[in-house]
């Protein structure tokens, strides 16, 4: 079992795909298990830091609690909610497009909120003034509104600082606390270790009690295995961003990254031999000192244009969005939050409501065969795709549009069950009869999902020309939107 997380990324998975018929391009590289695509399919999380801190104030990173020493006592008293809507939380992540959401379970502090088999300092102490098993909340609102669920569980924990364990005991007490939020609480999609003081786990094994339970389960740390962090908390992924990371050889683990972090996190390693793809965290809020991702009332909270910002730069950019969405201490997400989430969703739906390219003809320069026709990236299945011949790893894509559309967005996706191979490509737009050069930023990876941002212009017809790929080409997607809310 040690190195299961190592052989699911190794086979090759045809899963999906019209990889079915003899003609389909061979996989190319490092693949997603099934579980890593239907993860990125998701596109948006949110995430609830929610416990002792939504109420202290301070969160396991102070060296103390409001002056106080961290103590069981300590989180006890100071963890009182009276009320705690875990419905309205997943609700407001419903209806505005999230697919996944993320619970704190345990925090740096140790507080935890459920019963863990391994700690007193959790909500069934008689001590503790509300005994709501909130990991149970949270699953039973994920079944209701058809989200998924993921959970935060610290490696560091401030309990275990002040009981002395040595590593081998608390490891021991780590797995056992992941397997009963594992079993107990449904299917859980995502399992998050926090880098910070993660400590010297035998990582590959605390893996294998995830996997041992859900093969599918996306495991976050620093170097994956399931997916890595983007090196930054601003929710920014690079303009050129491989799913692939060498993490061994750059010694990654939950505990562990050296170097130049942000960039190879926000950007990845190409051709490496592992598929582990950026997930790009933020929150709505301010992360401020001493509270941190946890609930501030008096925190800055992020406009939906910056919200919208983010997202072009996270999912646009073949990553996931990961918000932050703290409840507050009255137990439920803040209006505040609230009406800048639904403002962020309709000017979402605004943008994106209207593929521009819906009834475009498509040709292409090369074309593997019957089957594999550009007409594939036109027909929103997302297993029907475009391909060149083997030996073809430049293209020139055709979209004749029907008549002259006014967009400002290009939105292009690879299929990335067969692996990612795109290394460079550019877009062209003919306007009057002329073809011109259109887009900002650089045209480098396109990955999952590609959003490139570029001037408002009228034209009959886009070409996207692929300059450079590691393979054929395949390709699953391509629209035009016009994006006239967001100034961006």
């Amino acid at each position: 079992m040690r190195h299961l997380f190592y052989s699911l990324s190794a086979i090759v998975l045809l899963w999906s795909c019209t990889a079915s018929s003899p003609d389909a391009p061979a996989p190319f590289g490092a693949l997603p298990t099934k579980g890593q695509v239907e993860w990125q399919k998701q596109e948006m999380l949110m995430f609830y830091h929610f416990g002792q801190a939504t109420f202290s104030g301070c969160d396991g990173e102070n060296p103390s609690c409001n002056g106080e020493a961290w103590t069981e006592d300590v989180l006890l008293r100071n963890y009182s909610p009276s009320v705690i809507d875990a419905d309205q939380w997943v609700r407001t992540a419903a209806e505005n497009g999230f697919k996944e959401v993320i619970l704190t379970a345990k925090h740096h502090d140790g507080f935890c909120l459920w019963d863990n088999p391994e700690s007193t300092a959790d909500v069934a102490n008689e001590k503790c003034k509300n005994h709501t098993d909130v990991v149970r909340a949270i699953s039973d609102a994920c079944a209701k509104y058809g989200v998924n669920m993921g959970i935060y569980l610290s490696p560091w924990d401030r309990m275990i600082e002040a009981a002395g364990h040595d590593i081998g005991t608390y490891e021991k007490m780590y797995k056992n606390a992941l397997r009963d939020l594992m079993t107990k609480y449904g299917k859980v999609t995502e399992i998050w270790f926090d880098g910070n003081h993660a400590g010297a786990f035998d990582w590959p094994a605390v893996n294998d009690v995830v996997l041992g339970i859900n093969p599918d389960c996306v495991i976050f740390s620093n170097g994956g295995p399931g997916c890595r962090w983007v090196g930054n908390e601003q929710g920014v992924a690079g303009e050129t961003n491989w799913s692939t990371l060498d993490a061994e050889g750059r010694n990654l683990t939950p505990g562990h990254m050296e170097g130049d972090y942000e960039t190879f996190l926000g950007c990845g390693d190409e051709g490496a031999s592992r598929w582990v793809p950026a997930e790009s965290d933020f929150s709505i809020q301010q992360i401020g000192d001493p509270n941190g991702w946890f609930y501030g009332a008096s925190d800055r909270r992020k406009t939906a244009v910056e919200l919208m910002d983010i997202y072009y730069k996270s999912v646009g950019r073949n990553s996931i969005f990961l918000m932050n969405v703290p409840p507050s201490d009255k137990g439920v997400i803040d209006e505040q939050e609230v009406a800048v989430i639904e403002e962020f969703t309709q000017m979402r739906n605004a943008i994106f409501g209207t593929n521009l390219a819906d009834a475009a003809k498509a040709s292409a320069s090369d074309v593997r065969g019957d089957g594999f026709s550009p007409a594939n990236m036109l027909d929103g299945d997302y297993d029907s795709y475009f391909a060149t011949k083997d030996d073809v790893t430049s293209v020139d894509i055709e979209f004749a549009l029907d008549g002259e559309k006014t967009f400002n967005r290009v939105m292009l996706q690879e299929y990335i069950p067969l692996g990612q191979r795109v290394k460079a490509f550019s877009i062209q737009v003919r306007v009057n009869g002329e073809w011109t050069g259109w887009g900002r930023g650089a045209t480098t990876t396109i990955g999952y999902k590609r959003i490139v941002l570029g001037e408002t212009v009228t034209a009959d017809a886009v070409r996207i020309s692929i300059n450079d790929a590691k393979a054929c080409p395949v390709l699953n997607g391509f629209a035009l939107f016009n994006d006239q809310l967001s100034g961006l």
